[in-house]
This record gives C-alpha cells, sequence and structure tokens, in this order.
C-alpha cells in the first residue's frame, strides 16, 4: 500500500534528515518544500522570503505529493505540517489517491534546535530561518495526538529500530 509520510516540527528538529532516511528505508518519494525552493530560488527571485513566496512553494511541493501518489509511489512529505488542520488536508490528500497517512512528530528539544540553527548559519547547508520565523511556528505548532496515529521521534529515539515500525 502506498503511504503518505508526513513529516511535523519546527525549523531544525531534524525532519529533514529524517525524511531522507525514511526515503531510502522505504523506497519512498521525497517531496521537500525547503529543496523546492533551492530549485525556484533564482527562478522566481525568491531572495525576498515573503509569506506569499512560501505559500507559492507549498502549493507546488503538495502537487507534487499528488502526481507521486497519483503515479502509485509512497510519498515522504518534508514540511512544518504544524496545526492540525495542515495535517488533516494530508490525510484526506492520502485518502483521495487510496494511499495510507502516517504522521511523524519530531520532539526535539528547543537547545538542540538553537545549536544546529548556529551550526547552519556556518554550514548553510539549508535555508537560514530568522529567528521570529522560528519563535512564531514554536507556538503555532500543535503537537499531534494520539487520535492521529503518530509515530514520534526524538534526538534519543535509535534510527533502525523506528524505521522497522514505520508502516510499508
Amino acid at each position: 500500500m502506498k503511504i503518505l509520510y508526513i513529516m511535523v516540527g519546527v525549523g531544525f528538529s531534524g525532519k529533514s534528515t529524517l525524511a531522507k532516511q525514511i526515503v531510502e528505508y522505504k523506497n519512498a518519494v521525497l517531496v521537500s518544500q525547503d529543496d523546492l525552493w533551492f530549485e525556484k530560488e533564482k527562478e522566481w527571485d525568491l531572495s525576498l522570503d515573503s509569506d506569499e513566496d512560501w505559500d507559492r512553494v507549498l502549493q507546488i511541493s503538495k502537487q507534487r505529493v499528488r502526481e507521486n501518489l497519483a503515479e502509485g509511489e509512497s510519498v515522504v512529505f518534508d514540511h512544518v505540517n504544524l496545526r492540525h488542520n495542515h495535517r488533516e488536508e494530508l490525510i484526506n490528500m492520502a485518502k483521495s489517491y487510496n494511499a495510507r497517512a502516517v504522521i511523524i512528530y519530531l520532539d526535539t528539544p528547543i537547545d538542540i534546535q538553537k545549536e544546529r540553527q548556529i551550526k547552519n548559519k556556518e554550514t548553510k547547508e539549508r535555508h537560514d530561518v530568522k529567528q521570529e520565523e522560528l519563535d512564531d511556528a514554536i507556538k503555532e505548532l500543535e503537537i499531534p495526538e494520539e487520535s492521529e496515529n503518530v509515530f514520534v521521534f526524538k534526538p534519543e529515539t535509535n534510527l533502525e529500530s523506528f524505521l522497522e515500525r514505520l508502516p510499508q
């Protein structure tokens, strides 16, 4: 059965790193909003980092999720998905393609997130996130509840065991 793995967490929680591991382990397709941002950055002149630009990228990301599900692929959607209604939309999208939705919440302490943010300022491995946006995301986060059949990943979680427990 095809699966839509829905990553949930604020910036620097480890979503992208875990998403890549899931893609490899489960032979799924990665749809990453950050990757799409870098892909479209010069083409669309996204240097302003506006909410409208992020929404544009999000809409294309969702379209790519739909396309891959329609082709029978399992998909890992690497985006913050902070609010319950965001996840509900994705769950309904999965259902419309006869796919199962799996919520993966990265429960990463703020001090670890801040360390990763500081390191990223040096390495520039990913898109930088302004501190006020991170603070807003933390406030906006609606932690997934058990009723969402959530799989929780913490920094101390054994990766291999976690990947084995995920549905395929």
